[in-house]
């Protein structure tokens, strides 16, 4: 299934592997929903006054017909993490949302 993917990269340098990464990463939900319509990603290096080291968060939102599923997730230290873990909880969100979607069509709703 292809869809467009948008990705953002805010304060953090942009990176060919990177974008490809979340690109894969964005795709591969199509393996778990067939109804995705877009894909939009933001990663983003936060400014935190107390912390040492970056703090990464990754917003992930994917957009079916008549909804939304939007991901949020930081990691301090390790953006690939962020990624991962944010499309991990996407993935299981589009898959309860298909879940619901058949019960709901089996009940004829």
């Amino acid at each position: 299934m292809h869809y467009p993917v948008e990705i953002a990269l805010r304060g953090i340098p942009a990176s060919s592997e990177l974008e490809r990464y979340i690109g894969d990463e964005a795709r591969k939900l199509g393996r778990v929903c067939d109804r995705i319509v877009s894909c939009q990603a933001v990663a983003e290096a936060l400014q935190r006054q107390k912390q040492r080291g970056t703090q990464f968060a990754v917003r992930v939102i994917v957009t079916l017909p008549g909804t939304e599923v939007v991901v949020n997730r930081e990691h301090a230290d390790d953006l690939h993490l962020a990624v991962r873990e944010a499309f991990a909880a996407a993935g299981l969100q589009l898959k309860d949302h298909m879940r619901r979607r058949t019960i709901r069509d089996r009940l004829g709703k």
